[in-house]
C-alpha cells in the first residue's frame, strides 16, 4: 500500500535543504514503475530537456531488470520519481523522464510481440500501460506525453501499433528523435533474447513474468510535489552527485567495519589513497578512481555496482586491509594517468609524456580501468608500446563512435581483469583482445571522411599528427597545441563576409569545420589574413614550414569540392597516424 503523508508544519527538511510547504501536501507512494504508468497521465514540461539515454543507458536498465527477475528478486528499486501537478487531470515529470519513457518503450515492444501473434487480449492489455480514454474528450491520449520536440516521433515511432501508417512513415529527424529509435530496436532485440532460449509453450509465460515484474516490483519512490519549486528543491537533494559521493562513504565505512581492530590501519591506508587523489581536483575522483580499479580488477563493474562489488569481494580483516593497501598503491598511478609531469613517467622519456598529454586530450575516460592495469602489470617495454596504441584507439573511437557503447565498455573491462591476472601480459595479446571492440580501417576511414572538429585544440592535435605522419617523424620537435606558437586556420573562414560569396549559408555551415578545411599556421600569420580571400590566403600558406599547409596552396580555388578532395586524402594518411597496432 502507497504511503501519503500531510505535514501540519510550514517547513519541511529534507537532507538539510528547507521546504517551504506553506500548508501542501507531499505525497510520498513506493510503486511499480508500471503502475506509475497505468495509474497516471504523465506530461513532461516544455522546459525539460529531450530523451537523451543512449545505448548504455538503457542497455543498462534492461541488464538490470533481467538480473533481478532471473534471480528472483522480490523488488528491484529504481530510484526517485518527482512529480506535480499538472493541468486537466495530468502529472508533470520534474524528473524521472528517461526511465518512464525507456520503461514504456520496453513495454511498447512487448505489446508487439503480442500484435504479431494476433493475441488481441493481451495487446489491449498492454496498451493500459501505454494509452488511456478520456470519457469527456472521447480520445485515447498516450499515458506518457514527452516534450512537444519528442511526443509527435514518439507517437508515431513508440506508441503506434505495429502496421499503421503513421509507423511506418516515421523517419528521425532530431539527435533525440534517433536516440528514441534506437532505444526501440534495443528494446525489440531485447524481447528477441528473452524469448529465442524458449520453446513456444513458455514464451508467453516469460513474459508475463516480466510484464508483472514491471508492474509491481520494478519499484520507485514516487514523490508528487505541490509545484515547480519544491519539486526542484527535492530533486536536488535526490540528485546523482549526491548519491556518487554517498556510495564513497559507504565504501569506506564498509572496509573499516570489516577491519575491526585495525582501524588505525584502514585510517591511514585510506588516507593516503584520498592525498593522492586530492591533486586531481575533482569532487568525484574518489568514486570513480573506485569504480576503475574495480574494473580492472574484476572486470565491467556499472556505478551504482561499486559497493556490491566491494561487498561480494572484501569480507573479513586481513582482506580489507590488503584492499585498502592496494587502494592506496594504485591511487599514484592513477593519478600518473592524468598528469603527464608526474614522476611516474621520468624514466620512459618525454614520448611517454606527450602519449599521456594526447590521452588527457582525447577524453575517453573509459579507457582508464584498462590504462591502469596496464601500468601496474606490463614491463616499461609493454607499457611504451600499449599506451601509443590506446591514442590510436581512442581517435578511433572519438572519430568513428563507440567509445561508451556497452560493449566497448564490457570489451575493455573484461581485457583489464586478464590484464590484471596475468592472461595478457603484452601489448600484441592486448591488441588481439580488443580487436572486435575497435573500429576498423574501412569504417574508421570513412567516418574520418565526413570529420568536423569543432574543438580548436583537438583540431590542432589531428593535424600535427597527421603531419607527423606524413613526414614518417616519431619525435616531432614543435608542439602546435602550444596556442602561443601555432594556431588554427579555417581556410573558408568562420565567418567569411563578402570575400567569399560563392559559399551561401548552408553550404558554409556544411563545410567550415570539416577537418580538411583546417590548417596549422604561425599565429602571427593567422592574424594577418583573417577573412582574406583565398587567392590572397595562398601566399601564406605556400610560405607555411608545414606541409599540410604548404600542399593547399597548390590549388588555384578554394570550394567544397577541393574541401572534399582534401578531406579523403587526409582521411588515408589517417589509418597511418592512428594504426590498430
Amino acid at each position: 500500500m502507497g504511503l501519503f503523508l500531510s505535514f501540519n508544519r510550514s517547513l519541511l527538511r529534507v537532507s538539510g535543504v528547507m521546504v517551504d510547504l506553506s500548508g501542501s501536501q507531499i505525497g510520498f507512494e513506493l510503486l511499480g514503475i508500471g503502475t506509475v504508468l497505468k495509474r497516471n497521465r504523465l506530461v513532461v514540461p516544455l522546459n525539460q530537456r529531450e530523451y537523451s539515454w543512449e545505448e548504455r543507458n538503457v542497455q543498462e536498465l534492461f541488464q538490470d531488470l533481467a538480473e533481478a527477475i532471473s534471480s528472483n528478486k522480490q523488488a528491484y528499486f529504481l530510484g526517485a520519481i518527482v512529480l506535480t501537478n499538472g493541468n486537466e487531470g495530468t502529472l508533470e515529470i520534474a524528473d524521472g523522464q528517461q526511465r518512464l519513457a525507456t520503461t514504456t518503450i520496453l513495454l511498447a515492444a512487448i505489446r508487439d510481440y503480442f500484435f504479431g501473434k494476433n493475441d488481441r487480449p493481451m495487446v489491449e492489455d498492454l496498451n493500459g500501460f501505454l494509452h488511456t480514454f478520456v470519457r469527456e474528450t472521447r480520445e485515447i491520449n498516450p499515458r506518457l506525453q514527452l516534450n512537444i520536440t519528442d511526443q509527435e516521433f514518439f507517437l508515431q515511432r513508440i506508441l503506434a501499433s505495429p502496421g499503421e501508417s503513421s509507423r511506418e512513415d516515421s523517419l528521425p529527424s532530431q539527435p533525440s528523435h534517433r536516440l528514441l529509435d534506437e532505444a526501440a530496436r534495443l528494446a525489440e532485440q531485447h524481447v528477441q533474447n528473452i524469448l529465442s532460449p524458449l520453446s513456444d509453450t513458455a514464451k508467453d509465460a516469460a513474459l508475463n513474468r516480466w510484464l508483472a515484474f514491471i508492474e509491481d516490483q520494478a519499484q520507485v519512490i514516487a514523490l508528487q510535489v505541490p509545484d515547480d519549486m519544491n519539486a526542484y528543491l527535492m530533486f536536488e537533494t535526490l540528485n546523482d552527485r549526491g548519491l556518487r559521493v554517498s556510495q564513497s562513504d559507504l565504501v569506506k565505512n564498509y572496509l573499516f567495519s570489516e577491519g575491526g581492530n585495525r582501524i588505525q590501519e584502514a585510517q591511514d591506508r585510506w588516507s593516503s589513497m584520498n592525498g593522492a587523489l586530492e591533486v586531481l581536483e575533482d569532487d568525484e575522483a574518489t568514486i570513480d578512481f573506485l569504480r576503475h580499479l574495480l574494473i580492472s580488477i574484476h572486470g565491467p563493474v556499472r556505478e551504482k555496482q561499486v559497493l556490491e562489488k566491494v561487498r561480494e569481494n572484501v569480507r573479513g580483516r586481513a582482506a580489507a586491509i590488503e584492499f585498502l593497501e592496494t587502494l592506496s598503491s594504485a591511487a599514484g598511478d592513477y593519478v600518473a594517468l592524468q598528469a603527464p609531469t608526474n614522476g611516474k613517467w621520468a624514466g620512459h622519456g618525454n614520448r611517454m609524456r606527450r602519449t599521456i598529454s594526447d590521452l588527457l586530450l582525447l577524453k575517453v575516460t573509459p579507457l582508464r580501468p584498462l590504462m591502469l592495469s596496464v601500468v601496474r602489470n606490463f614491463n616499461l617495454e609493454e607499457i611504451e608500446t600499449a599506451f601509443p596504441r590506446f591514442v590510436s584507439w581512442s581517435v578511433r573511437w572519438l572519430v568513428a563512435g563507440g567509445a561508451r557503447s556497452g560493449g566497448v565498455e564490457a570489451a575493455i573491462g573484461a581485457a583489464a581483469q586478464k590484464v590484471t591476472h596475468g592472461k595478457i601480459v603484452n601489448a600484441n595479446e592486448l591488441s588481439e583482445a580488443m580487436e572486435a571492440a575497435l573500429p576498423n580501417d574501412a569504417r574508421f576511414g570513412l567516418a574520418f571522411r565526413n570529420l568536423t572538429v569543432a574543438n580548436h585544440r583537438l583540431a590542432r592535435y589531428y593535424l600535427r599528427t597527421l603531419e607527423i605522419a606524413y613526414h614518417g617523424e616519431a619525435e616531432p620537435e614543435w608542439i602546435p597545441n602550444d596556442d602561443t606558437v601555432i594556431t588554427l586556420e579555417h581556410v573558408l573562414p568562420e565567418r567569411p563576409g563578402t570575400n567569399w560569396p560563392r559559399f551561401e549559408p548552408a553550404i558554409h555551415s556544411a563545410n567550415y569545420k570539416r577537418l580538411g578545411n583546417l590548417v596549422l599556421l604561425a599565429g602571427t600569420i593567422n592574424r594577418d589574413i583573417g577573412n582574406d580571400p583565398f587567392e590572397e590566403k595562398r601566399k601564406f600558406l605556400e610560405a607555411s614550414e608545414y606541409y599540410l599547409t604548404r600542399e593547399l596552396a597548390n590549388e588555384t580555388e578554394w570550394t567544397p569540392a577541393e574541401i572534399e578532395k582534401r578531406q579523403i586524402w587526409l582521411s588515408e594518411l589517417a589509418l597511418k597516424a592512428w594504426p590498430l597496432i
